[in-house]
């Protein structure tokens, strides 16, 4: 990752899922789900099965040409000789090499196309409306991230972004009120200074994970089960938590006939 993306990140990364404070992780039962063992692509396969128009090799060449005319600052041991390490790494993901020797911050690039893009990095690339190769690359969204927070005008904007949806649920789960126009970064300094007792941040990270889980597109697919509102999940978790069971022993799985019992319509045709 470029040197100034990890200094934004360690600022406001925090503002995206701000209510997920980092405290330990509750125990939580595990996805019954079970998948047949498959062959993993290589990294390259994937690049090529992403992307394979526009070329996201050529988006770092650019990248690079950028750099090397002084137009896109990045930290010196970008430019230091790549390491042994890496060039195996980039063996053995099958990665393309330019026929040149090439730096390591360089080969850090090429090893982070064979990387998905990060969801923070998503946030922030999809607030901004990025489309294409940033948001299916890591190492590129990285390099589009730090040319987005090079603008004040565009870290303004992102600093003032209004809170996601459950960052406005923290507030709702614990009866806090939430002012009209609550930003993320205020729900942030806010989230970040209210005290809970264990079992209270257990209940609520686990009550957070079941919301992303049953949002999750990838899960979804698997149920064939169109996005719930978070209304419908606390409604679905409740008829679990009534019968005497605890929200850190349920897991997506076991709400999905339960959302389906209370909307059917969320099952796809």
């Amino acid at each position: 990752m470029e040197f100034l993306t990890a200094l934004f990140l360690l600022f406001v990364f925090g503002a995206i899922f701000g209510a997920k404070k980092g405290k330990r992780r509750s125990r939580r039962k595990t996805s019954n789900r079970q998948s047949s063992p498959t062959k993993r692509p290589t990294p390259a396969a994937r690049i090529a099965a992403r992307e394979p128009k526009p070329d996201p090799y050529l988006y770092l060449y650019d990248h690079w040409k950028e750099v090397s005319e002084g137009k896109v600052k990045v930290p010196a041991w970008y430019h230091d000789p790549v390491t042994e390490r890496q060039l195996q790494r980039l063996r053995e993901d099958e990665i393309k090499l330019p026929g040149r020797p090439i730096s390591k911050g360089q080969a850090s690039d090429l090893i982070g196309l064979g990387e998905p893009t990060e969801p923070e990095q998503l946030e922030i690339l999809r607030f901004f409306r990025v489309t294409g190769l940033p948001l299916k690359h890591y190492s590129i969204a990285a390099i589009e991230i730090d040319r987005i927070m090079s603008d004040p005008e565009k870290v303004r904007q992102w600093n003032n972004r209004p809170a996601n949806a459950i960052q406005k649920e923290y507030y709702r789960y614990f009866g806090i009120p939430a002012p009209k126009g609550l930003t993320a970064t205020e729900a942030e300094a806010t989230i970040a200074s209210h005290e809970l007792s264990d079992d209270q941040w257990d209940d609520w990270d686990a009550y957070s994970d079941l919301i992303e889980e049953l949002q999750d597109k990838d899960f979804r697919e698997d149920y064939e089960l169109k996005k719930p509102s978070i209304p419908v999940i606390r409604q679905a978790i409740e008829r679990h938590t009534k019968e005497g069971i605890k929200i850190t022993e349920l897991s997506a799985d076991d709400l999905v006939d339960t959302l389906f019992d209370i909307k059917p319509d969320l099952k796809k045709p």
